[in-house]
């Protein structure tokens, strides 16, 4: 489990870079990248997980992002609760192919900021009409993140492979570990 919230907490401060890197105007009147890289190694990791420890570790991370990146209360935990909750239902039918891993996280994150503009925008605190924040800050953020997704999900099955062989070996150790066992009896 450390393994996962490593990865994924090293994507969200890659995402912290990248906001430094990438500065965003405030009111949204011009074209804006918001990286996603933390969020969508959050449901490709998320994706293997049970229900409960999903949404237990989607509210951690989203209360991470909302006080550390953000600065809101709770509406990046609440996006992403609202996420792990739909992706079981997405995820029923996909196999772990580059595309259908690559087209999961380009629509969860449209869901999320979604979820996050109408949070905002009901509790007044943005003024962006619905087209406007679409074309300068939803197109240009799904545009560079499928970019950005394709190169997580290469380091994601680097992790996933290791994490398999490290698995392997403790296997291996036990089968060695029972045979002396039974060579002692």
């Amino acid at each position: 489990m450390w393994v996962h919230v490593l990865f994924v907490g090293a994507c969200f401060l890659l995402d912290g870079v990248l906001m430094m890197l990438f500065p965003n105007d405030a009111i949204g009147t011009d074209l804006m990248f918001v990286s996603n890289l933390g969020f969508s190694a959050l449901v490709l990791t998320i994706r293997k997980f049970d229900f409960t420890d999903s949404c237990l570790f989607t509210i951690l991370f989203g209360m991470f992002f909302d006080h550390y990146f953000a600065n809101v209360f709770f509406i990046y935990a609440i996006a992403y609760l609202l996420v792990a909750c739909l992706l079981p239902i997405w995820s029923k039918h996909m196999t772990e192919t580059v595309l259908e891993s690559l087209i999961l996280c380009i629509s969860t994150i449209f869901v999320k900021d979604c979820v996050v503009y109408f949070c905002m925008f009901f509790g007044r605190m943005t003024t962006l009409s619905i087209q406007t924040w679409f074309v300068n800050v939803e197109f240009l953020t799904i545009l560079a993140n499928a970019i950005l997704v394709l190169i997580l999900i290469s380091l994601l099955r680097l992790k996933d492979d290791y994490l398999e062989m490290k698995e392997r070996k403790g296997r291996k150790k036990e089968r060695i570990e029972w045979f002396r066992l039974r060579l002692r009896r």
